[in-house]
């Protein structure tokens, strides 16, 4: 192929910019493998458009937009790709991985439903003092503190609510009371 005034041109400007391209995306990326593609990119997307420079133009400020455009495409890239596989493994915990775990699995999301509507049932004090004491984890006296009541009314709150709970489970899946 002959020399042609484009080739040339972007010859003398990749030799005269890839260097200072380099170490700003090394210094963006902080990985030597991640800044050369990315120089490589930037390159890439200079000779597709190379025939909007104009002659005596300093590139620099152009090569550094491409830069940081790839970089941020690639940070979220790399961040949808991250959060994909997070919610794929979440998945997966929350599969079962055998038919023996199947049956289990299908009685832990229905006692789970089930407590969720127990709970939801709650007149609105029982069910704010069982939600801060079993979900949130907070103490009888810090729950009293937070609500203006007293601990033994908390206490009373607490008792009662895991007996409505404890009773509608019970009746949902038909437990006998073995005492």
């Amino acid at each position: 192929m002959s020399d042609s005034p484009v080739k040339s041109k972007f010859e003398s400007l990749f030799a005269n910019n890839n260097e200072k391209i380099y170490r700003f995306a090394l210094k963006l990326t902080g990985d030597a493998s991640r800044a050369q593609d990315i120089t490589q990119q930037c390159f890439i997307r200079l000779w597709e458009n190379i025939d909007k420079v104009e002659e005596g133009q300093d590139i620099f400020p152009l090569l550094f937009v491409y830069v940081k455009h790839l970089v941020i495409d690639e940070a979220r890239k790399h961040y949808r790709e991250k959060k994909l596989i997070s919610e794929a493994t979440e998945e997966q915990k929350t599969q079962p991985s055998s038919d023996d775990n199947v049956e289990r699995y299908v009685i832990r999301k229905e006692f789970d439903q089930q407590m969720n509507s127990a709970v939801q049932q709650l007149p609105e004090q029982r069910k704010n003092v069982y939600v801060l004491s079993r979900y949130h984890g907070y103490s009888n006296k810090e729950i009293a503190d937070k609500l203006s009541i007293s601990v033994a009314t908390v206490k009373n709150h607490l008792g009662l609510a895991l007996q409505a709970i404890k009773q509608q489970v019970s009746a949902h899946f038909d437990i006998e009371k073995s005492r």
